[in-house]
C-alpha cells in the first residue's frame, strides 16, 4: 500500500514550527511512518485532524495545513503523535503574517466593493432624477454571468428616445419593440441598473409628449446662437441672408460666413432661437440681426 493519503497538488512549503518539540515529534513520525499503513491508521488520521481542526494541524505541522488527505504518511503520524503528548502550540508566525494579509486584501476589497455600489447608486439616482419619468429596476431571470444577473432599466409607461426609438412599459430600454424572445424580468429590486445599453437610453428617452432633443448639428448650431455667432444680413438687390460668422464660405458673400438659413428657421420653427429686432455688430465690423436662444432653446441646449 502507498504510504500517502493522497497525490500533493503542490509542494508543501518547508515546516516553521513555533514549538521546542517538533524534532523530538518528528524523528518518531518518521520511525512509525516505515511500516505498513493500513486502513486503521487512515481512519486513525482522519480522527485527530477533524477533532483538532485545521488550526491545531498547521501549528503542529509548521505550514498551513491542505487537508489530510494531501499529506504524507509522515505528516499523519506527527499529528498523531503531538495528540498523544496533548500539546498545543502556537500559529507560525508566517502562517499569522499570511493570514493577516489576506484579512487586509479582504478588508480593501470589500471596502473598494462598497464604494464603487455607492457611486453606482450615485450615478443611477442622478440619471433617474434628470430623465424625470418613473423608472424600475429589474433583473434577467434566465441568463447570468459572472457579476451575477444583469439589472435593467424599465419604463412604467412607454417613452421614446431620440427621433423616434420607442420603449416599451414592462421591457428593458435596451429591448426593441418587435423583439420575438422579450427578456424574462424578475419583480423590482432595490438596487441600481447595471446593463450598459439601458444606461445609455437613460440618457436619453423622454415622455411621447416631451419635445424631442437636439440634433448633434442641431446642438452646434444652438451653441453659435448662444455664443452670439448667427446673424441675418440684409444685403443690397438680395434675399436676407442668415449667416454663421464664425467661419467664411466660398460663395457669394462668403466674407459674412456660412449660410445656416434653412436650419435656422427649422430651430426657429421649435421656439429654440428668436431674432432681435436692432442692429448688432459682428465680430468682424459688420452689422446685422443677431439670433438669441429662447427659454425653450437654453433649455434643450442644456438638457
Amino acid at each position: 500500500m502507498r504510504r500517502s493519503l493522497g497525490i500533493p497538488l503542490r509542494q508543501n512549503p518547508e515546516p516553521e514550527p513555533a514549538y521546542g518539540l517538533y524534532q523530538q515529534i518528528r524523528v518518531d513520525a518518521e520511525s512509525r511512518s516505515r511500516g505498513f499503513l493500513g486502513p486503521d491508521d487512515l481512519r486513525r488520521f482522519e480522527e485527530v485532524a477533524s477533532r483538532r481542526g485545521g488550526d491545531w494541524c498547521t501549528a503542529v505541522l509548521g505550514y498551513s495545513f491542505p487537508g489530510i488527505h494531501y499529506v504524507s504518511s509522515t505528516d499523519g503520524w506527527h499529528l498523531v503523535h503531538a495528540d498523544e503528548l496533548g500539546i498545543d502550540p502556537p500559529l507560525p508566525a508566517p502562517v499569522v503574517q499570511a493570514r493577516e494579509e489576506t484579512a487586509a486584501r479582504d478588508r480593501k476589497r470589500q471596502q473598494q466593493e462598497a464604494e464603487r455600489r455607492d457611486r453606482e447608486r450615485r450615478q443611477w439616482d442622478a440619471l433617474v432624477a434628470a430623465a424625470g419619468v418613473e423608472i424600475t429596476v429589474r433583473a434577467n431571470t434566465r441568463h447570468t454571468g459572472v457579476g451575477g444577473a444583469l439589472r435593467h432599466a424599465v419604463p412604467n409607461a412607454e417613452l421614446v428616445s431620440g427621433r423616434s426609438r420607442r420603449h416599451l412599459p414592462g421591457r428593458g430600454l435596451c429591448e426593441t419593440p418587435g423583439r420575438a424572445d422579450p427578456l424574462h424580468l424578475s419583480d423590482p429590486v432595490d438596487d441600481p441598473a447595471n446593463c450598459r445599453r439601458c444606461l445609455t437610453y437613460m440618457e436619453q428617452v423622454r415622455a411621447l409628449d416631451a419635445p424631442a432633443p437636439p440634433t448633434a448639428a442641431e446642438r452646434r448650431l444652438l451653441q453659435l446662437v448662444r455664443d452670439g455667432a448667427v446673424f441675418t444680413f440684409h444685403v443690397a438687390r438680395r434675399p436676407a441672408t442668415i449667416r454663421d460668422t464664425s467661419q467664411r464660405s466660398k460663395g457669394a458673400w462668403g466674407h459674412l460666413g456660412r449660410k445656416v438659413d434653412a436650419a435656422m428657421l427649422k430651430l426657429e420653427a421649435k421656439g429654440w432661437v428668436s431674432k432681435e429686432q436692432t442692429y448688432s455688430a459682428t465680430q468682424d465690423g459688420h452689422r446685422g440681426d443677431r439670433w438669441r436662444l429662447t427659454d425653450t432653446g437654453t433649455a434643450a441646449l442644456e438638457g
